[in-house]
């Protein structure tokens, strides 16, 4: 293989890949963590001001880091198999409007901004947290569920605009009722709105409550309905992730079975199964399984000497 080659497979491969990818994405997974968990510390007044200094060496040379990993995914994501190897820069700015890609320059961007625009520091760690999103370069789960969200964002949309429908309604009816007994809780429909939100998600703060008998009354209405209502979008959410997972799983399997159907996988299927499952976001483990157990069925299997079809193959005594 090519340097580039090498290269891209360090950066773009998932853990289960060698031992490289092990260490480069273990590498730069820990210190994705190591960056959040010190922008978290720092906030606090005793610890930041005390190492002020280090916390900036530290983080100083974790943009550069950021920088030569942002700087040699560009370079290598020719070795992507949707992008044209002959158009090089053509390519690499597609890349570069990628999502992923645009996660990995948000990580690096606030800090050389700085220099550029006056930023406030609080405005500054909050942009560092971005940090966390490049953790989707290593986690597939995390794709998926993206590409999910995606997919569904008109579904989710509509169920987010009902509560939002019901929340805005709830208010105004609580409003009409409560603003003569607490005006000063009560004292416009965006004030009522945050207890219709507290009330509607069941998390109950306290903090503002009716004490009318009328007021009470409809309160228990809507808890019923938010209790169904505002948890649709998540269940909503989880039922189209496992059928995402199963529609995945199952193109994976099918590819399988066709590299199997001789019964051994040649180099450049295992090459092309390898791609399929990158571009589903199945991990390699996922693959490895799917072969297993393809193998396994294809050893039950023998071609009938008179028909030659496929019969089940039993030991003796079953």
């Amino acid at each position: 293989m090519t340097t580039r080659q090498t290269a891209y497979n360090l950066l773009e491969k998932d853990f289960s890949r060698s031992l490289g990818n092990k260490l480069v994405s273990g590498f730069i997974v820990t210190l994705i963590l190591a960056n959040v968990t010190a922008v978290i510390i720092e906030s606090y007044p005793p610890i930041g001001i005390r190492y002020h200094t280090e916390f900036q060496l530290f983080n100083l040379v974790s943009v550069i880091i950021f920088t030569i990993e942002y700087l040699a995914r560009v370079w290598v994501s020719l070795e992507a198999n949707d992008l044209d190897e002959t158009k090089p820069i053509r390519s690499r700015v597609k890349y570069m409007l990628t999502p992923v890609a645009i996660i990995d320059l948000l990580a690096i961007a606030p800090f050389y901004l700085a220099f550029i625009v006056p930023i406030d520091l609080r405005y500054l760690r909050m942009l560092r947290m971005l940090r966390l999103l490049k953790l989707t370069h290593y986690f597939k789960g995390l794709n998926l569920f993206a590409s999910v969200l995606y997919k569904e964002l008109a579904t989710i949309g509509a169920a987010i605009f009902t509560v939002i429908i019901l929340v805005i309604l709830s208010a105004s009816i609580m409003y009409s009722i409560e603003n003569q007994a607490q005006p000063e809780v009560f004292d416009s429909i965006p004030s009522a709105m945050w207890w219709a939100v507290v009330t509607m998600t069941t998390v109950g703060y306290g903090d503002v409550t009716p004490v009318t008998f009328l007021g009470k009354f409809i309160s228990i209405f809507i808890m019923l309905l938010g209790v169904g209502v505002v948890a649709l979008p998540a269940a909503m959410l989880a039922a189209k992730f496992g059928d995402e997972l199963r529609l995945r799983k199952r193109l994976l399997e099918v590819e399988v079975a066709n590299a199997l159907s001789d019964g051994v996988v040649t180099d450049i299927e295992r090459k092309e199964l390898d791609a399929l499952a990158d571009k589903l976001d199945l991990s390699t483990d996922v693959l490895e399984s799917l072969i297993q157990t393809r193998s396994v069925e294809q050893l039950k299997l023998m071609n009938c000497p008179h028909c030659d079809k496929p019969i089940f193959y039993h030991n003796k005594g079953d």
